[in-house]
């Protein structure tokens, strides 16, 4: 056996948890990837060909498969001048004398799971068994047989082990080879035992990025998007031999980048995300609308979309660091998480966490769940065990280069009122409501008080609601009340559920329909505690937007500071998909000219007491525009920082007085929040003798 082929083994938690498969049959692995190696270096748009033991000839984009398939192993590098890929050194030295042990033990030394999946074999041992020594003795988080496979697959290639109908055999070769490897323990594995701190170093390029990154303060901080969205985790096999596998948050996104290479068409983008990736047509547009959001793509042309400037760079394998810390400046909760799970902790207790620590209303268990995955990806936290993580040293170092949210910011901090309550003020009016959709959401016996509280909510969102029910009715009808051509229908059905979950028989999509017709509504809503799997996926198939209770209160919630339209509204029930994306962007705009108008009365006021004789207080457009350049985030446009200056100066709110472009206080700012709340409670009088209420 070559000596020098072998590489240094690797810590546990620095093992990759995924093993790469190539397409062409289970036992052809090993064959194939010498075929492949052999072809290297080569361009990512070049096309590599090799044959199985059969004779059967394969092929793939040279991109595709090294970046998806063989470089988390360490098979195979990318040359970044050239932007070629090439064989790793190992993989040159192992083209030299391809002996199967010095690649078995390069796997163990690089993947989880290797020789300790060798020596669980016993007797009678199947894959399954395998499957759970794998998740309750070392903690790896996988739910399907596709990993165990992958590895019963590369060993068998190399003569490790051989299948005997459904019992996996180990053969001499395989054991000789668990003589010359070092095996990793249950408690290492799951973290209960301590090992020895590793040097905590942050990657380079990470650290080179945020250096050259302005730091973001906490105004900047808590405008940060609330939700990532659908990243679709699993990847399409030809062979039979290998399940759906459940790909990690940076291999997922790195995969929908690089299949959508220099850029294709919306619809060329679609097929190819269904036929390599195994996207449903109905969940694409979730996933487009995610890649937009978070930076990695953009529209180049009408119904064209290709990977932004940076995007290739961001997602390569080797600077999942340089991914979290751009993910970090523009989702909520992301790079916080370090801090706080110093101890270990449940996605449930983080979940938790973020609301009430962060004010981070909107989160769920998937979103912390997929912020996870991203700082798992990058070394900055580890699995202790099935459900439990916790930072590493090198996370603790990376979030001191962040600029985080303060915990002192709670979501109840920033809706607070600059006057006190009066007894219809918006906070009081939504207590009730909060509390009831809440509390009859989980409970099946009270479905009745659960519509209730959902036409009231839909009131103070500010349609003309009411409460239906009954045989062939819609549980609440809401309507916009607006002029011809805007206004419109939503039928909403309320399902509650004891267990917070509704059941996939719980929503009958035909009744839907039927209603919609008979309520001449446009829209089709269903509100409850939460939705199975499917029954989200049915959803969009049939155009029916399914809101979580959770995020009606967000949205009840961020309404009464900073109301959106119903013509706003009308966007987020056409978009089934991504409606929870497009009701956080349509209240995070809405927030943002509140946050505008507020920093702009606060500057007049500063220039108002600072007494300088010279401006009387009077401060220029411009100098007001430069001075929000480092206030807001995003910059606020010339336009916008106008459309406020002109409302402000208006004489129905009188807290600032114009002269010849420049401008300064003319009221205090708490008689013009007094003003303002005058003329909303004129507003809601008059609606309501109108209405009829």
């Amino acid at each position: 056996m070559t000596r020098q082929a072998e590489s240094l083994p690797k810590s546990w938690r620095d093992r990759v948890n995924t093993l790469g498969y190539i397409s062409g049959g289970i036992e052809s692995q090993a064959s194939m990837l010498r075929q492949i190696l052999g072809q290297l270096p080569c361009s990512g748009e070049s096309t590599l060909i090799w044959k199985n033991l059969e004779g059967k000839e394969v092929s793939a984009r040279c991109e595709n498969l090294c970046r998806s398939q063989l470089s988390a192993a360490g098979l195979v590098v990318r040359r970044e001048k050239e932007g070629q890929w090439e064989a790793s050194e190992f993989a040159v030295k192992w083209l030299e004398a391809p002996e199967p042990e010095a690649l078995a033990i390069h796997f163990h030394n690089n993947v989880k799971f290797i020789g300790e999946l060798l020596n669980g074999i016993g007797v009678r041992t199947s894959q399954t068994d395998l499957l759970n020594l794998a998740r309750d003795t070392y903690g790896l988080p996988w739910s399907s047989l596709d990993q165990v496979r992958r590895r019963t697959g590369w060993l068998r290639s190399l003569g490790m082990v051989e299948l005997w109908g459904t019992q996996v055999v180990r053969t001499p070769a395989g054991e000789a080879l668990l003589s010359k490897i070092e095996l990793c323990s249950p408690e290492e594995a799951k973290g209960e035992v301590a090992v020895a701190e590793e040097v905590a170093t942050v990657d380079s390029e990470a650290v080179r990025y945020l250096s050259d990154t302005p730091e973001m303060d906490q105004d900047a901080l808590r405008g940060r998007r609330p939700l990532i969205g659908y990243i679709p985790r699993g990847t399409k096999s030809a062979s039979r031999d290998s399940d759906e596998s459940s790909l990690s948050a940076s291999e997922a996104v790195r995969n929908l980048i690089s299949l959508l290479g220099d850029g294709m068409t919306t619809e060329d983008f679609r097929n190819a995300c269904a036929e390599q990736l195994g996207i449903t047509h109905s969940s694409f547009q979730s996933t487009l609308h995610a890649l937009r959001h978070m930076g990695l793509i953009e529209q180049v042309a009408f119904n064209v979309f290709a990977p932004t400037a940076d995007a290739q760079w961001l997602t390569d394998v080797g600077n999942e660091q340089v991914l979290v810390a751009f993910l970090h400046s523009r989702y909520s909760f992301f790079g916080e998480i370090l801090k706080v799970i110093d101890d270990p902790s449940t996605t449930s207790s983080l979940t938790t966490q973020a609301k009430e620590r962060f004010g981070y209303a909107q989160a769920s268990n998937g979103e912390i769940r997929l912020r996870l995955g991203f700082l798992q990806d990058a070394g900055l936290v580890e699995r202790v065990d099935w459900q439990r993580f916790r930072v590493t040293g090198v996370g603790k170092a990376f979030a001191e280069l962040l600029s985080l949210q303060k915990e002192s910011v709670a979501a109840e901090a920033q809706v607070a009122d600059p006057v006190p309550d009066q007894e219809d003020s918006p906070r009081s009016l939504i207590g009730d409501i909060v509390r009831d959709l809440q509390e009859y959401g989980k409970d099946g016996n009270e479905s009745k008080a659960f519509e209730e509280a959902i036409a009231r909510a839909f009131r103070f969102l500010g349609f003309h609601a009411e409460h239906l029910g009954g045989p062939g009715r819609t549980d609440v009808l809401a309507v916009a009340q607006l002029a011809p051509g805007d206004s419109y229908r939503v039928i909403i059905d309320a399902k509650s559920s004891g267990s917070g979950i509704v059941a996939e028989s719980g929503v009958k999509f035909d009744a839907l329909r039927d209603h919609k017709r008979k309520h001449k509504a446009e829209y089709a809503l269903v509100i409850g505690p939460d939705f199975a799997t499917r029954l989200k996926d049915w959803s969009v198939e049939n155009g029916v937007v399914m809101l979580q209770v959770d995020d009606l209160v967000s949205a009840l919630k961020r309404h009464a500071l900073s109301p959106i339209s119903l013509r706003d509204m009308r966007d987020v029930f056409s978009r089934p998909d991504a409606h929870r994306d497009e009701i956080a962007e349509q209240y995070a705009a809405s927030e943002r000219r509140s946050l505008l108008i507020g920093k702009i009365l606060a500057l007049a006021l500063q220039e108002a007491v600072d007494n300088d004789p010279i401006a009387s207080g009077f401060i220029s457009v411009e100098n007001i525009i430069y001075a929000l350049r480092k206030e807001v985030t995003p910059r606020p446009t010339a336009d916008s920082v106008r459309e406020c200056l002109d409302f402000l100066s208006s004489p129905l709110v009188a807290a600032l007085e114009e002269n010849k472009g420049r401008y300064k206080l003319a009221d205090s700012p708490h008689n013009a929040a007094l003003r303002l709340r005058g003329i909303g409670a004129s507003l809601v009088s008059e609606s309501r003798d109108i209405a009829g209420e």
